[in-house]
């Protein structure tokens, strides 16, 4: 299916002060200037993020694959409302194994530069992806952690995008696949419907593992960071 969409410019976005990429550009003084090209994608689409772009999801969720033939892809991380995807390909190294798959409708708003040019200061895209880099020790620390743990970790992950991105409504994170969260925690389908169901009866969350909503999210930012 071809994607859909158009084109919008930043600072007439309703989300603009929860975005990454409308954030990016206030910075680099370019906010009013440029046009944003806004791509939709139904549930089930697999996509790249082309060389030069800087992408980010404006509405819906999506899983991050890596793929190393000839192993299935395995799902490495996910990305919500208001986050960057591939910040690696704004700068031209975006690696080929990685992939991206659409969770629900999607909608990507999609800076493009020009034929061998970044669509925005170098400098700027590699402060960013630095930044990037931290999460990835944060999720390597948590592999180590129990399973009541990575679950946690996960639902203030989702959590705090959903807050920062917004959403449906508050508290109800985006419906993600009980496997697919199982695969990204490294852990067994069995052992995440374990601590959710323990959340449930805590008065933590509620809802089935496709439309969880967090009730108190104070005791899961514990659990959360003592994992680390």
């Amino acid at each position: 299916m071809n994607d859909q969409g158009g084109k919008q410019r930043c600072w007439l976005c309703a989300l603009r002060e929860r975005c990454s990429l409308a954030a990016l550009l206030r910075e680099a003084g370019a906010e009013a200037s440029v046009e944003i090209d806004i791509v939709e994608r139904p549930a089930g689409t697999v996509f790249q993020i082309p060389e030069g772009c800087v992408c980010v999801l404006r509405s819906g969720a999506v899983k991050v694959l890596w793929s190393e033939a000839p192993k299935r892809p395995r799902v490495i991380d996910f990305r919500f409302a208001g986050e960057f995807l591939g910040l690696d390909s704004s700068l031209g190294v975006e690696p080929g194994k990685r992939s991206y798959e659409t969770l629900q409708w999607t909608r990507l708003c999609t800076l493009r530069g020009s034929p061998g040019h970044a669509a925005l200061p170098a400098s700027l895209l590699a402060a960013r992806l630095a930044g990037a880099i931290m999460p990835v020790y944060a999720h390597n620390r948590m592999m180590l952690a129990s399973a009541n743990q990575r679950v946690a970790c996960y639902l203030v992950r989702a959590l705090d995008a959903l807050e920062q991105g917004g959403g449906w409504r508050p508290g109800l994170l985006p419906p993600v696949p009980r496997a697919d969260i199982a695969e990204y925690l490294g852990l067994r389908a069995e052992s995440v419907s374990r601590a959710l169901g323990e959340f449930r009866d805590a008065g933590w969350i509620s809802g089935k593992v496709d439309s969880i909503e967090i009730l108190r999210a104070e005791p899961l930012r514990t659990l959360a960071a003592s994992a680390c």
